[in-house]
């Protein structure tokens, strides 16, 4: 039984870099954590890693253009034409949500991980979807939070557009972007992460020093808008499904992914009370409980 180190590692894969840590033991089943638009694996919840490492070897990784992982592109001085959160002009993205499946996949092979279980949070909710359409076989089970219903639609507030389209273009500084990310924690989490505490201040410091974005957020956001629903393909899916959600999520309602886990053999929805686009205790504890109960049954 080896205890694997909880540290930045890097895997060269076929389509570029990719940034990965692990911890928990490397004899447990696999669970990997897949990081919604702009997001970087530090941020998820160190409770929930904590929690499902106990039982589980947890894989997070930086989606392809963000955090410490390869860019896809230069950089954009201004958002393209024919750009739309509903749905993007052909040809705009340099890859879709496909392809950053492919490179779960490809860091599972990296990894020596045949099978495994998805969590992903918004963006990465719809990627764990997507992969248990790509491959039933490999995947236990999903959990998706916060996320879509077989499809790349954002429902977000004018506010919240506003705050996500802000990172579609440099900063001028760090302090700028580090502002920002305040801001938007602050927003997407519906006050639980205030825009002035030390937690927020921390995280952002950290966000900001790991990398400068580099114009991958905007990359990420035309592969969401471009992706063509993959719904069709999930119905009948016998892959074990969770699907959580807050009930005042401003950034995607929840019924579509409602519907969603109506319509599949094997899934559950639950909605919680007051919680925004965010993790909370109560989220970390459904994917704790639902994936243990996974491993057991």
């Amino acid at each position: 039984m080896t205890s694997l180190p909880a540290e930045d590692s890097f895997a060269d894969l076929g389509s570029g870099r990719i940034c990965y840590r692990q911890d928990g033991r490397s004899d447990a089943p696999a669970v990997v954590l897949v990081a919604g638009l702009g997001m970087q694996l530090i941020e998820w919840p160190e409770a929930l890693v904590t929690a499902l490492a106990r039982e589980f070897r947890v894989i997070r990784l930086d989606n392809r253009d963000s955090g410490r992982s390869g860019r896809f592109g230069g950089s954009f001085t201004r958002v393209p034409a024919g750009f739309s959160w509903s749905e993007s002009a052909p040809g705009l993205a340099a890859y879709d949500l496909r392809d950053m499946a492919r490179d779960v996949l490809d860091l599972a092979d990296h990894l020596g991980i045949d099978r495994f279980a998805c969590v992903g949070f918004s963006m990465g909710g719809m990627i764990a979807q997507i992969l248990a359409v790509m491959a039933p076989r490999r995947v236990r089970g999903v959990v998706s939070l916060s996320s879509t219903g077989g499809d790349a639609s954002i429902t977000a507030t004018p506010e919240s557009l506003r705050l996500m389209e802000r990172f579609f273009l440099p900063f001028a500084s760090e302090t700028e972007a580090a502002c920002a990310i305040r801001r938007s924690n602050a927003h997407f989490s519906l006050g639980l992460m205030p825009e002035d505490s030390p937690e927020n201040h921390q995280l952002a410091a950290a966000l900001v020093w790991r990398a400068a974005d580099g114009g991958g957020y905007l990359r990420q956001a035309l592969a969401i808008t471009t992706t063509r629903p993959w719904r069709p393909e999930l119905l009948g899916s016998q892959t074990p499904m969770l699907f959580l959600h807050g009930d005042r999520d401003p950034c995607i309602d929840a019924v579509s992914a409602r519907q969603l886990a109506a319509a599949l053999p094997r899934a559950g929805f639950r909605s919680h009370a007051g919680l925004g686009h965010w993790m909370d205790e109560r989220t970390g504890r459904d994917c704790v409980d639902w994936l243990t109960a996974l491993r057991s049954g």
